[in-house]
This record gives structure tokens, sequence and C-alpha cells, in this order.
């Protein structure tokens, strides 16, 4: 499965005016200072130096949710799924009610073959806050049942996912494609999987016009809906 760098918790920051190493000497940085720092490096796909960052972040303000939320990005984009999972635990503990910090600990469990099951009640919680923009809740939701071995709800929430305005980051939108696609193949049309996995591949080459940071639930972008995505 292809890892959602999704809590998303970091929707808000830019990665603009940072630089690729620190601006002056460490130990005289600020927890904000250390988080955006750890953003820059996401966003050029340095994971590791984002995570010492982000872990400095929480050196200076212990249980800060959203440095944890970027830590589990951090650590989910580096591909180490249980310190990812640890790291949204400890953000939603700090932030109960935030639906981004839910649905990225959902998206992270879901990856694991023993703990999946515990994502449900978190992105079923999270989806009842109202959150926006909904398209990338419904996708964590429609992967779960595909896990659940049902296919034919999972490609209503995959659709309900597309047909949201806000979901207009063209990597976001390739990826749904695709598990659009799943849903199909797994529900006996090959050839509708075919068009979802082709208009995907059409989609992902757009430009997604972010501004840079750390991928998350609400960092949207500019580009638009294709034209041929209707056919999935």
């Amino acid at each position: 499965m292809v890892a959602r760098a999704v809590a998303l918790a970091a929707a808000t920051l830019l990665a603009a005016g940072c630089a690729t190493g620190p601006p002056r000497a460490a130990d005289g940085l600020s927890a904000e200072e250390h988080n955006d720092l750890g953003v820059a490096y996401h966003a050029r796909g340095r994971y590791d130096l984002a995570a010492q960052a982000f872990q400095r972040a929480l050196e200076r303000r212990p249980g800060w949710a959203r440095a944890l939320a970027n830590l589990g990005d951090a650590r989910l984009a580096a591909g180490d799924r249980d310190a990812a999972i640890a790291a949204y635990a400890a953000a939603r503990a700090s932030s109960p009610d935030d639906p981004a910090i839910a649905n990225n600990l959902a998206w992270a469990l879901l990856q694991d073959p023993e703990r999946w099951r515990e994502a449900e009640p978190l992105i079923r919680e999270a989806l009842r806050a109202a959150p926006e923009p909904r398209g990338y809740y419904l996708d964590t939701l429609g992967i779960l049942l595909l896990r659940q071995e049902r296919a034919g709800d999972a490609l209503v929430a995959f659709r309900a996912a597309l047909a949201d305005p806000g979901l207009r980051d063209p990597a976001t939108r390739a990826l749904v494609l695709r598990h659009t696609g799943d849903a199909l193949e797994r529900l006996g049309d090959a050839a509708g999987a075919e068009r979802c996995y082709r208009t995907a591949r059409e989609v992902a080459g757009k430009p997604s016009g972010k501004a840079g940071g750390v991928a998350s639930v609400g960092q949207g972008a500019s580009a638009e809906v294709g034209p041929g995505e209707g056919v999935c």
C-alpha cells in the first residue's frame, strides 16, 4: 500500500523561507523553529533529518500534538510503520478531538497486518466530526472496507472521495483512483479497473502546485479534476 503521509496535522504549515539546514546553531532554535525545519526537510524527502528535527521540537515542547503528528508522517514516509503508529498514538493522546490525527493513525494501522482492525473506530469517529476535505477520510474508510472484503462498499467510498471538490492534490487523487481500480478489480470489472489505473497515471503527471511541507490532510493543491476521472 502506498503510504499517505496523511496526518495530516501539519495542514497549515508551509516550508517557504526554510533553508535545507539550520539557520543558526541548533541549540538556539525554538520548538516552532525545529518543527518548521522538519517540515522543510520532509518536503525535500529527507525523512530521517525531518524526524530528528521534530524530535528536537518535542524536547523543547513535550507532548506537542503537531510535532508528534509530523514525526508520525516522517516515520511513515521512511517506512517505519511501528514508529509512525507510536507517534500518531501519542499525538492523539495529546489532541483526542483532532480528526486528522485519528485519520492518520487509522491509515498507519491499516498497513499493519495484525492491527488493521483497530483502524475502524478511529476513521468512523473522524468522519462523524465532518472533517474537510472529506475525501481524504473517505479514502481511508475505503481501504478499511477493502480489508473487510466489502469491495462494493469500498467502491462507494472511493467514488465519494473523488467527488469531493476539496480533494484536489493530483498525487492524492491518483492514489484514490488506484484504490478505486482495486475495488473494481475485486468486483470482477477488469476493464473498469484498467480505466481507473490509466486515469491515475494521467492525473499523477499533473503539477501539484504545493508550497511544500509535510503532505497532510487538508493541504490542498490547485489542480482541477481531470475530465476523464468520471470513468471511475
